[in-house]
């Protein structure tokens, strides 16, 4: 049998063992007290069926072992709950015979060093006692749990299969944080919830009326999916390397800032750059100077800004729907776009811009319904901080959502003399970086007013240009099947004449046609339009028939299996991929979980939302190892900058051959030498640079042909792309290096 379908059959195994219990956790909160389904102990009993066998290829007979006792205590409670013996006589004693003829075939079958058992070279023995503590306690609650529900007769859990696993979790929980398996943590912490839930129910003094899950924890489930959200966002956040071009490029100019102290012109590779306002670059030097330069860092505050997206998107929508249901389940959806997700994966001044948009109306919508000054004046200062962020791109979303508004009899009634203080603020806020600069050098004016805006918009400058229905098709993939869900009840929505549906059809489709005629395109660009996407979207679906909602809810988990399927055989695709077991073993629990909530009730209203979240979660988490181990593919130069940083510590200077590459500045303490032979990434902006000094760093070698003869090799390493190699011997022999060490379409010569 081959490697991948052993550990396949194991990650399947123990995406099953987490499943039971989402399943039996779920089943109690409906019925307002602990109780033991059928399908937790089906579950269990195939899940260790698998895991046998997994056992058996792997010829471990400790595996085996291990789950022998608890295969025969979950047929026995089968047999309590009256469901054994429905099966057909073949299927039980097959499920009795096989895994005794398993254990028999490895314990005769094979020669064992049992001494090699208690010997793991790879663990502490204090460790090692430890986790196999907290293995045994854990093993021995299913003990108890037989010996009661034989006392009483029935299949039950007592209040102490909760207290065991609760102990043992804590156990294996800090075992696994000593060894540094952040899969094992993530499932005992995971259980953690689950046996402390159920020991709060056991202990409840009242049971409430049954009602669905979601309304049940009302009171909590933002916070939790706040919290949650959270912990996926920074979950292996430094398992990658900053990333070129662009979140390199954010990354290392506040770095620069950091190092001389000048935070108003910015430097990118010490020439200066100016191509956005410094908001993001301030945000992210304020990282570096709490936690020190990293990419994790660099990410850090980005995280807090889709946290804080989050929450705005649940004020807004509460605001707009009056509901709290209707606006947790758009901040649900939202968080469920993978546009949501792409913001906060690598540093950009996206995510910061959408935080200020949202902000900005979400104190104009509170201006308008209760008509206080300082909600107007948060509106404008709002405005003015994304204008110091990203430019007039700002007032894109507000100003369209206010003019509707309008057009709606929706309006405040303060003054004109209001309006005009808070445009003032404003301007002072947005501007102020652009008339000090202008106040140095008049050019800046052109500069901002002209190249960064109207050309961005206008014209191909940037090299950014995508065809008319580039956002189009964008959406559609990003928000599947949600919008598609809309377009089909578009023309029911319009004949709804319901004001707030008509308000967020503007604030989805009028920036999109805006963004969709602009040459410059990027996917982050419309992420202010995703909150009136998923707001649309929830006011659409729970307007649907429970008929039409189940047909949509089965097209969303054909599309979420596909996916999984998808990512999960890409290697046979891609040879190139590489995937580790926690990557794998984070879609099985992905499946298990969007699989757990369609075999339990659920109510498919809330099912359909819930699910598309945790899909997206569970892919966000597994896609950390992505990144970590397929560094070439994501352009992570991580194991470049390692090897230098390691074997090439004497090395002085990095010439880095026709691209410009940040991502070395950051990553490495050389003297990057940037050698421009035609590559536009190398035509750099240089009539703000008031001396020379930059050309040390910016060799052009098609003015200077000769000049790499005319350098010291000695305390020099080459970093060109393999296949612009040939280039070479025309103009430096290759010979001049003594070693060449490969990294997939780099090299390095020294």
């Amino acid at each position: 049998m081959s490697g991948y379908l052993i550990i396949g059959l194991g990650l399947l195994a123990q995406g099953l063992f987490s499943a039971r219990f989402i399943v039996q956790l779920l089943q109690s909160e409906k019925e307002n007290k602990v109780v033991s389904p059928s399908l937790f102990w089906q579950l269990s009993l195939f899940a260790s069926l698998l895991l046998m066998i997994y056992g058996f290829f792997r010829n471990d007979l400790v595996i085996v072992g291990g789950q022998l006792v608890g295969y025969l205590i979950y047929i026995r409670n089968l047999q309590l709950k009256g469901d054994w013996n429905e099966l057909p006589i073949v299927a039980r004693l097959a499920a009795f015979l096989l895994p005794l003829g398993i254990a028999g075939v490895l314990i005769f079958g094979i020669d064992y060093n049992w001494d090699k058992f208690l010997d793991n070279p790879e663990i502490e023995g204090l460790l090692l006692t430890w986790g196999t503590l907290g293995q045994l306690i854990f093993t021995s609650r299913f003990v108890v749990q037989w010996l009661y529900s034989e006392k009483k007769q029935e299949s039950l859990f007592p209040v102490s299969f909760w207290y065991i696993s609760l102990v043992g979790a804590i156990i294996i929980a800090v075992y696994a944080i000593f060894r540094k398996d952040a899969v094992l943590f993530i499932g005992q912490a995971f259980g953690l919830v689950v046996y402390s839930r159920n020991l709060i129910l056991h202990h409840a003094t009242k049971l409430e009326k049954s009602m669905d899950i979601l309304q049940k924890f009302k009171a909590y489930r933002f916070p939790a999916l706040w919290l949650f959200t959270g912990f996926v966002l920074f979950f292996n956040l430094g398992n990658w390397e900053v990333t070129e071009s662009s979140e390199a490029r954010y990354a290392l100019i506040p770095q620069e800032m950091v190092e001389s102290g000048d935070y108003m012109h910015p430097t990118l590779m010490g020439i200066h750059h100016y191509h956005k306002p410094p908001m993001t670059y301030w945000i992210t030097a304020l990282s570096y100077k709490i936690f020190g330069v990293s990419s994790w860092s660099a990410r850090f505050f980005l995280q807090w800004a889709l946290l804080l997206q989050l929450w705005l998107v649940y004020k807004i929508a509460g605001m707009v729907f009056k509901n709290d249901k209707q606006a947790f389940f758009s901040a649900l959806l939202f968080a469920s776009f993978p546009t949501f997700i792409i913001g906060g994966r690598a540093l950009t001044t996206d995510a910061y811009l959408a935080v200020f948009i949202f902000a900005a109306l979400l104190f104009w919508l509170k201006y308008v319904e209760k008509k206080r000054v300082l909600d107007l004046m948060l509106f404008y200062s709002m405005l003015g901080l994304g204008f110091l962020t990203k430019g007039p791109v700002v007032l894109i979303v507000p100003v369209v959502l206010i003019v509707v508004q309008r057009f709606q009899g929706v309006k405040g009634n303060l003054g004109i003399g209001w309006h005009t203080l808070g445009t003032f603020l404003f301007l002072s806020i947005g501007l102020s970086w652009f008339v000090l600069l202008y106040i140095e050098d008049a050019q800046f004016l052109d500069y901002f007013v002209f190249k960064h805006t109207v050309q961005r918009f206008a014209t191909d400058t940037f090299s950014r240009s995508q065809p008319f229905w580039f956002y189009g098709a964008i959406v559609l993939g990003t928000a599947f099947p949600w919008i598609l869900i809309v377009l089909f009840n578009s023309k029911d929505c319009w004949k709804r004449n319901d004001r707030k549906v008509k308000w967020l059809l503007a604030w989805t489709l009028i920036p999109l046609i805006f963004f969709s005629i602009s040459k410059s395109k990027l996917i982050l660009y419309i992420l202010p339009v995703y909150p009136g996407i998923a707001m649309l979207s929830i006011a659409v679906w729970m307007g649907l028939s429970k008929q039409i909602q189940k047909k949509w809810d089965w097209v969303l988990f054909a599309f979420q299996l596909l996916v999984l399927s998808a990512l999960a055989l890409s290697p046979l695709i891609e040879p190139q991929l590489v995937l580790s077991y926690k990557f794998y073993f984070l879609l099985v629990i992905t499946a298990s979980l969007l699989i757990s909530i369609r075999v339990i009730p659920f109510k498919v209203i809330d099912r359909s939302v819930f699910g598309a979240y945790l899909f997206v979660m569970g892919i966000t988490a597994a896609s950390t190892y992505f990144f970590g181990s397929n560094a070439g593919l994501v352009n992570d130069q991580k194991p470049i900058a390692a090897f230098i940083n390691e074997e090439l510590s004497d090395k002085k200077h990095l010439w880095i051959y026709d691209k410009r590459m940040p991502s070395m500045s950051f990553l490495t303490d050389k003297n990057i030498i940037s050698l421009y032979d035609g590559d536009e990434s190398l035509n750099r902006e240089t009539q703000f640079e008031k001396t020379d000094s930059w050309k040390d760093n910016l060799i052009n070698l098609q003015e200077l042909p000769g000049w790499m003869q005319q350098q010291d090799l000695s305390q020099t390493v080459l970093m060109v792309r393999e296949k612009q190699l040939l280039k070479f011997p025309e103009k430096f022999p290759l010979t001049s290096f003594a070693h060449r060490k490969d990294f997939g379409k780099w090299v390095l010569l020294y």
